[in-house]
């Protein structure tokens, strides 16, 4: 079964109860006298005290008087029976016929059935012993049909046999437990059957699966503690169907539940009684009065919940709370809940939980492509998978994974055609969609004030991607107050926080905030508050047609494309008033600059054209950040204004800057980036006496020598770069003044000493030395570093330290979490056990060090490759912290003692070139491997561990998932050997061939350090279950994808993970990357392989794993140059379709051995060149397709009797087709331009259609003349060399009425034997002469000549028809035909003409002697073609054979007299 139909049919639901209108809730069926007044009785009043609705007759006498199709009707009415089954139950003809239609009803309705054991037991009623046995004594001792007796037997058998509740066994007969206990499982069964309803709920799962940790339900520890759960998520996200999925999970665990859905709209449209309506029902919900409950105000709902429901273990689900006093009187406190209870509320607002003071937030994540695809699918085309796949992802890449959008866009775009799905992605990309709007600006509108709602404005206009500390100055700068404001937005879900500390936003909600600056301004640029978009910015610039309501400007051009058009007058700027924001990149403005706003908070003008800051720039007092980077400064002012409040000045890669301003007028400075300034060679001294500068950043400044001596006055400084400063030499003795000083980084400078005073800096937390030009002095370093009690950082790679000159007492620096010594040349080191803090060290390219002392065990990353003297390392037992060890190219290490013990919390191990390990040491280490997702172990070697279930000597590996049998797919070990040349990186793709999906995995990186070649390494990982989703039963295959094309896979093996622990990598997450997406088309269910369109692939599958296949289309597939010679094997083989597969230059030799394929398609495949003489065997082949190959010669094909169809068109180097089958039908080699010789084709006695357009060296074919009788079409244009009697041969002999006809180059004219002709034109006139000596009239042969007069994108399968139509201007009728074409190429030409000839029989014409007749050749609806000439030729007395295989139903159509 193809594997979407099997989805499909899996998805689909058939008639049952939960589709059906339930009369009552639970039916009770027992013995009157045994339990009415007593057990059924108090179990009826629970269930109604509980509020469900039970069927029970009043009384035994009132029984007599129900009919009994009613009483049948409550039965079917009803969801659930409850059957107590007593001692006289089965003295009841009447109960007996009442389980008897139960159970019927169980089986036909799917009606749940509850057996109650009352003082009988099971045994009794299932084999009808005890009582039971007295009463059917009874039964079949009296009036009752045997048939009858033996229905309700078996009634019994099957409702005993049912999971049901014995009375002895609920605490020694307590009916009141017993009572409770059913009560809780009808409840289960009852509210299953009212799930809350969830449209698609795709990747809904893996989202309910975590966030039931946060529940914590299931934990025996909780299930006294009421618990506190979030659920928060910017609007759209998915946080109420979240809500509803764990509502419907876990509804049956609790005593009561209760959903309040949309707590906010309610409130909002019921602003007196909504709060206190929400109270009543939570009340009603749990409690399930009789009588509704009624609180009448809030503060008498709050004392009404305090002390009523502390007794119940409720599930509560509060859906969108936006405030704190909707909260406060719903669930203001834990207490107010009965033990176990978990509350659950989603929102928009991240504070509102914490001001509640929730247990655990759960962020509700947007969806990922594969689930995005789906679910957008559900709403476009109410399948799972897209019909139009490119146009699904446009509109997957604009909704960014949020499923409200998905929603939205799908349902509006279902049923519409192609064209309509265009312009409405275009017209979001202009204008975003109002119901997708109207929910996100919710969020907006709820935001407390103005200042807030600009912030967001802002941000979604100009500062997406920039950082967040240097946002916060700018809008603080506005008086927006951007520390609060920011949070707040965030905690919205409004904005989001890169690990980068950079600004993000939902495109949804950028787009959202420039909409709302569009709809406060009507439309209008030149009202906007804020111009973003480029149209609108030039337009307002070029005109000047800017007002005092623009706030802020965005314009960034091309330096080479916006060339010309990147000039604008200053003077556009003169009535912005208002302008706070100014961001420019490759502008210039020509005029004075005066008339720039005076206003400006952030002046951001990439490349700015001047030598300096012009004199008339007005003073900006308000200016926070002035950002010039890569502009074309010498200086920055010639007279330096004040600048008050200017705390960020970057002047980066200002390449011809020479100088550094005067900051004397820049009192308030914080950061000074000059990175990059190549030039820069001196900085103004004046920079000491900024109290408030904490970031000096001269990176890359390589003419800076040195720093003034003030500079070292600072007492505010914090940081300062100096990295690829490869002329600075010296840190003068002040250094040790700056007492502020937290980091210092000069890596790859000039420096040749530290200064002692560095000791002085109590504060200094990084130091990074590394890499210094020339030779640094032996006393790099005061002899201790005791002092630096703060230092976290510590780098001094590259300095060539030995023994003597390595700081004694690097043990002392007790807060050191990161120390780098790599490439140094001492052969020891200092115990480093008592650095407690310590967790990533670098030891790389100690050439020279042989032993690793012992080792702090909270470090987490030991980098020592490329160590060739390493031989010893210490106990890694106690190592409980360690993710990542490198220790490639140590060839004299055999083993690390201990590191078995650790493996729980490693993530990589680098060992490759670790050519002496023993066999114990990698056995321990592979087999104890539990990390998933990004990293794996390295060693050398080329051997697949024997305990791999599966091993392919190849990048591919196929399996499919066994059953479970009970146990638990936890996910895959994975491991392959290779050869690798430069470090790389590999891709692992996953192929579900029964789901049709992929994943491609990028979790595995080599050691990131120089070439250094290996030439045989051992990779092994794991992927989770979680990522990967399979099941049992799913076929899968895995390659190994090298993205740089430097690694040669030589193995690759698969083993299955049951059960086992398997910790996923998080902490390096965001560096592994998983791609899901469905597959074209890709389908396996034995019998078919169907991928298209996949880049990956290189190598097909070994065809041996599928022994039942039957089609295998491996379609666009551009990098596969290999396939698998088991494919000869494949007994059931018929279609082999190869085509695109441009790398593809050959088949193995054990292909031509099939017998089962009866189709191979090879278009495409340019690369391909040679079919092997073995082709002749394919006995079967009846279908062979190989266009656009670079084929050169065929082998002979005489022997493939049930070849029908040979494709070879635009074969460029074919030079000869040899002998063909004479069943052949069709032949098509057009665009073959060196074919010279084709077989004979006197004995073609089957042919029909001939193709051999284009070959030009071609002169005849021979014997075709022979064959002509089997023949409809023959096209031959531009095969300029035919001979004369090859042309006059087929002309004059060809028989085919109908559609088809001869097409031949033209140049030769209309054949002289015609004696009807018009030279020049497309009409013709004739009598028909009378029958003379018996002679009759079969028909007319048709010629013509016509011309293309432009490129038409078509071959000879167009169905651009040409008309013919024949008059008979006696009788007064017309014959409408279409049986010739326009056989116009891509490559035709106006000067290109060419011959149709075909014939119509008189059979269709009926004329007759003495009949005026005219033909007209007319073009239908296409204006490209022009016909020259015309020719008529009578046929008497000649065979002619109507061409049955009309492709036009309109082939004839008649005119008559009436409308002629």
């Amino acid at each position: 079964m193809d594997a979407r139909k099997a989805h499909k049919a899996s998805s689909s639901s058939s008639p049952s109860s939960s589709s059906k209108r339930w009369e009552y809730q639970v039916f009770l069926s027992f013995r009157g006298e045994d339990t009415r007044k007593g057990f059924t009785g108090h179990l009826h009043a629970a269930l109604s005290d509980a509020g469900i609705s039970a069927f029970l007759d009043d009384n035994d006498l009132e029984r007599a008087k129900i009919i009994k199709t009613e009483l049948e009707q409550a039965i079917e009415g009803s969801m659930i029976s409850i059957i107590v089954f007593s001692k006289s139950y089965a003295d009841s003809s009447w109960c007996l016929d009442e389980l008897v239609k139960i159970m019927e009803c169980r089986e036909r309705l799917g009606q749940q059935v509850i057996p109650l054991f009352y003082n009988v037991e099971a045994s009794d009623v299932r084999k009808q012993t005890g009582s039971f046995e007295q009463a059917f004594e009874k039964h079949e001792a009296g009036k009752h049909e045997k048939e009858k007796v033996q229905r309700w037997r078996n009634a019994l058998s099957q409702a005993a046999d049912l999971c049901g509740e014995d009375l002895k066994n609920a605490d020694n007969g307590h009916e009141a437990k017993f009572i409770n206990k059913i009560l809780g499982v009808v409840n289960k069964q009852l509210y299953s059957k009212y799930r809350l309803d969830i449209k698609h709920p795709v990747g809904i799962t893996s989202r309910v699966k975590v966030l039931s940790n946060h529940l914590d339900i299931e934990n025996s520890g909780s299930k006294d503690v009421v618990r506190m759960i979030g659920i928060w998520g910017m609007g759209g996200i998915g946080k109420t169907t979240l809500a509803k999925a764990i509502y419907n999970k876990f509804e049956g665990s609790f005593e009561a539940k209760s959903f309040l859905a949309n707590v906010r709209e309610v409130i909002a449209n019921q602003p007196i009684n909504g709060l206190f309506g929400l109270q009543e029902q939570l009340l009603n919900d749990i409690l399930k009065s009789k009588d509704p409950l009624k609180v009448g105000s809030v503060a008498r709902g709050i004392e009404m919940i305090r002390e009523r429901l502390p007794c119940k273990r409720a599930l509560v689900i509060i859906d969108d709370a936006d405030d704190l006093h909707q909260l406060e009187a719903i669930a203001g406190a834990r207490d107010w809940f009965g033990p176990g209870s978990r509350i659950v509320i989603t929102t928009r607002n991240q504070h509102l939980l914490e001001q509640v003071g929730v247990d655990s937030i759960y962020m509700a994540e947007k969806m990922d492509e594969e689930e995005a695809l789906e679910f957008f699918s559900w709403h476009a085309f109410k399948k799972s998978y897209p019909e139009y796949l490119d146009l699904s992802k446009r509109v997957i890449r604009y909704c960014q994974g949020l499923p409200l959008a998905l929603r939205v866009v799908g349902s509006f775009l279902i049923n519409r055609s192609i064209a309509d799905w265009e312009s409405h992605l275009e017209k979001l990309q202009i204008s975003p969609d109002g119901d997708i709007q109207k929910i996100l600006r919710i969020s907006f509108d709820g935001l407390p004030d103005d200042r807030m709602r600009n912030i967001f404005l802002d941000i979604s206009c100009f500062f997406i991607g920039e950082d967040k500390d240097s946002v916060t100055k700018i809008l603080d700068g506005c008086g927006f107050f951007a520390t609060i404001g920011i949070s707040v937005l965030i905690e919205r879900c409004l904005v989001t926080v890169s690990e980068y500390n950079k600004l993000g936003m939902h495109d949804l909600l950028r787009d959202m905030g420039r909409e709302i600056i569009y709809e406060n301004a009507d439309g209008r640029p030149e009202k906007f508050s804020r111009l973003w978009k480029r149209e609108d910015v030039t337009d307002v610039l070029s005109d000047e047609s800017g007002t005092e309501e623009i706030e802020g400007i965005a314009l960034e051009l091309h330096p080479y494309w916006d060339r010309g058009l990147n000039r604008f007058s200053a003077q556009a700027f003169s009535k912005m008033k208002k302008l706070r924001l100014l961001r420019l990149s490759n502008v210039e403005l020509t005029g004075e600059y005066k008339d720039v706003p005076k206003k400006l908070i952030w002046l951001c003008w990439h490349y700015f054209p001047l030598e300096s800051i012009p004199d008339d720039f007005p003073v900006q007092p308000k200016l926070v950040a002035l950002d010039l980077q890569d502009s074309k400064l010498k200086i920055v002012w010639k007279d330096c204004k004040l600048h008050q409040n200017l705390n960020i000045l970057n002047l980066s890669h200002s390449y011809e800057l020479t100088k550094s301003p005067d900051f004397s007028k820049l009192p308030n400075l914080k950061e000074l980036i000059l990175e990059g300034c190549e030039s820069l060679s001196e900085v103004h001294s004046s920079i000491g006496d900024l109290g408030r500068l904490s970031l000096v950043n001269l990176e890359g400044c390589i003419s800076l020598r040195d720093l003034p001596l003030n500079f070292y006055k600072s007492k505010s400084i914090e940081t300062l770069i100096l990295d690829e400063c490869p002329s600075f030499e010296k840190l003068a003795e002040g250094l040790g003044d700056m007492v502020s000083l937290t980091t210092l980084k000069a890596d790859y400078s000039a420096l040749r000493q530290i200064p002692s005073s560095i000791l002085k800096l109590k504060k200094l937390k990084v130091v990074s030395l590394c890499y210094v030009e020339g030779s640094p002095s032996t006393n790099l370093f005061p002899p201790s570093l005791q002092s630096l009690s703060s230092l976290r950082e510590l780098a001094l790679a590259g300095w060539s330290l030995t023994d003597d000159a390595f700081p004694k007492d690097l043990g002392s620096l007790i807060s050191l979490e990161r120390l780098d010594l790599a490439r140094n040349d001492f052969c020891s080191l200092p115990s480093l056990s008592r650095l407690s803090r310590l967790q990533d060290l670098s030891l790389y390219h100690c050439k020279n060090l042989r032993a690793i002392p012992d080792l702090p065990t909270n470090l987490e990353v030991l980098r020592a490759h490329c160590c060739m003297a390493l031989e010893k390392m210490p106990d890694f037992s106690e190592m409980s912290n360690i993710r990542e060890l490198y220790l490639r190219d140590s060839g004299k290490l055999t083993e690390i003692p201990g590191l078995y013990k650790s493996l729980n919390s490693m993530t990589r191990i680098h060992m490759e070139k670790c050519t002496n390990l023993t066999a114990d040491f990698r056995k321990n280490i592979l087999q104890g491997w539990t990390s998933c997702g990004y990293g794996g172990v390295f060693l050398s070697g080329n051997d697949i561990p024997d305990w791999f279930q599966c091993v392919h000597d190849d990048d591919i590996v196929y399996f499919t998932v066994p059953q479970s049998v009970g146990r638990n797919l936890k996910g895959l070990t994975l491991s392959f050997g290779y050869s690798d040349y430069y470090p790389t990186r590999c891709r692992i793709h996953i192929k579900n061939m029964t789901k049709g999906t992929e994943l491609d995995a990028w979790i595995i990186h080599n050691c990131e350090i120089e070439y250094c070649p290996i030439k045989l390494v051992i990779w092994q990982g794991q992927l989770s279950n979680d990522e990967l989703k399979l099941q049992e039963g799913d076929k899968v295959l895995i390659q190994i994808v090298d993205e740089d094309y430097s690694v040669k896979v030589k193995k690759t093996g698969v083993s299955l993970v049951w059960d086992k622990f398997m910790n996923e990598n998080m902490i390096d997450y965001h560096r592994c990357v998983y791609e899901r997406r469905p597959s074209q088309n890709l389908v396996n269910d034995d019998d078919i392989i169907h991928v298209e369109y996949d880049y990956d692939m290189s190598k097909s599958p070994d065809f041996s794993k599928f022994p039942n296949l039957e089609k295998l289309i491996l379609k666009d597939c551009p990098h596969l140059y290999k396939v698998h010679s088991s494919i000869g094997d494949l007994r059931r083989l018929s279609l082999v379709n190869l085509e695109g597969c441009t790398y593809l230059d050959d088949l193995p030799l054990n292909f031509y051995k099939s017998k089962s394929i009866e189709t191979l398609i090879l278009n495409g495949c340019s690369g391909f060149q040679n079919l092997a003489d073995g082709l002749g065997d394919m006995v079967s082949l009846t279908i062979l397709k190989a266009d656009k190959t670079a084929i050169r010669h065929i082998p002979s094909l005489a022997g493939l009797s049930k070849l029908k169809v040979l494709c070879l068109n635009a074969c460029g180097e074919l030079l000869a087709i040899p002998d063909l089958p004479t069943n052949l039908y069709v032949l098509k080699a057009n665009g073959c331009p060196k074919l010279e010789t084709i077989s004979d084709f006197s004995k073609m006695s089957n042919m029909r259609e001939l193709y051999l357009c284009d070959s030009f060296e071609l002169t005849e074919v021979p014997g075709l003349d022979k064959s002509l009788n089997s023949m409809i079409r023959i096209h031959m244009e531009d095969c300029t060399n035919l001979t004369a009697d090859f042309r006059n041969n087929i002309l004059q002999r060809w028989t085919s009425c109908g559609f088809g006809g001869i097409y031949l180059n033209g140049i030769y004219d209309i054949p002289e034997w015609f004696e009807i002709g018009n030279d020049v034109g497309n009409i013709v006139f004739f009598e028909v002469p009378q029958r003379i000596m018996g002679r009759d009239l079969k028909g007319l042969t048709i010629c013509f000549v016509y011309s293309s007069d432009k490129h038409y994108p078509g071959f000879e399968d167009s169905q651009s028809l040409i008309g013919i139509i024949v008059r008979n201007l006696t009788k007064q009728t017309a014959l409408h035909t279409k049986i010739a074409i326009a056989s116009s190429k891509p490559w035709s030409r106006p000067k290109d003409h060419y011959l149709w000839q075909g014939q119509l029989s008189n059979d269709v014409l009926h004329l007759e002697g003495g009949d005026h007749v005219s033909i007209l050749v007319r073009p239908d609806d296409i204006d490209f073609v022009r016909v020259k000439k015309t020719g008529v030729h009578l046929e008497w007395d000649k065979v002619m054979k109507e061409n049955m295989d009309n492709p036009d139903p309109h082939l004839y159509d008649w005119e008559t007299n009436e409308d002629f």
